[in-house]
């Protein structure tokens, strides 16, 4: 940690029907699901077959190899330092990625979970950030890609609490640092945490901060994406301001 500043070190790269509610006026535009999803399969196997030839300070690459089947994609640093908010600390040691469309999303911060009455033990954090270098193929581009993790992001953050996503357009990043795209989603659910009503929240919101770093002589993008899930309202523990997604996206630099 540096500056204040938390780091990642990892890289890479269905949907659920939404629900009224998007998270700005331009609602109209959301991503439908079946465009979400087929997005995702080709941000997905971009990441699979494109990433060993991008590079996070290049602007050539050396195309992948043939690929064998293998499971996640390979590590390799860095996608963005944050400035973690106020009621915000450091992930758990240890504590697994995030997994979105099978991309592992390294945990930056985290807004600490909630004990409440007869809830299980070791329930997900009200909030979660967490960043990787994604693999955007030709023919899609980095505002799509933005959305589908958006839906990946929140059905991610909230599974197991049957999540339904509403994805917003896509838009200018907060703060000053490297142009990118930003895109905003809510999150619905049934309020379960392990199988225990009432101990989830049923409200969330979900924030992604796309930015593109390289490009590849195969057209494809190196996307750096963080990815910001917190609980809105409904729960037995305090919300989160919906304006820490924005914070810790106007926050997020190049690592040092």
């Amino acid at each position: 940690m540096t500056s204040g500043r938390t780091t990642t070190t990892d890289r890479p790269a269905p949907a659920t029907p939404s629900r009224p509610g998007a998270p700005s006026p331009g609602s109209g535009r959301r991503l439908r699901p079946a465009l979400a999803a087929a997005v995702a399969v080709l941000v997905v196997a971009g990441a699979v077959a494109g990433l060993g030839g991008i590079r996070p300070d290049s602007t050539t690459a050396t195309p992948a190899g043939p690929a064998a089947p293998a499971p996640a994609p390979a590590a390799e640093p860095a996608a963005f330092a944050v400035t973690p908010p106020p009621g915000w600390t450091a992930p758990t040691a240890g504590a697994p990625a995030l997994d979105v469309f099978g991309v592992p999303f390294t945990r930056l911060a985290e807004a600490p979970p909630f004990a409440a009455g007869d809830c299980p033990v070791g329930t997900a954090p009200r909030g979660v950030a967490a960043a990787a270098l994604v693999a955007v193929p030709a023919g899609t581009t980095v505002e799509q890609a933005a959305q589908a993790f958006a839906r990946g992001a929140g059905e991610s953050a909230y599974a197991g609490s049957a999540p339904q996503v509403a994805v917003g357009p896509p838009g200018p990043r907060p703060g000053s640092g490297e142009p990118g795209t930003w895109v905003e989603a809510t999150v619905r659910t049934d309020g379960t945490a392990s199988g225990a009503g009432g101990c989830r929240a049923t409200d969330g919101a979900v924030g992604v901060l796309a930015v593109p770093r390289t490009q590849a002589r195969d057209g494809s993008v190196g996307v750096a994406m963080l990815v910001v899930a917190a609980d809105a309202g409904g729960g037995p523990g305090d919300a989160v301001p919906r304006s820490a997604l924005t914070d810790l996206a106007a926050s997020a630099v190049r690592p040092d």
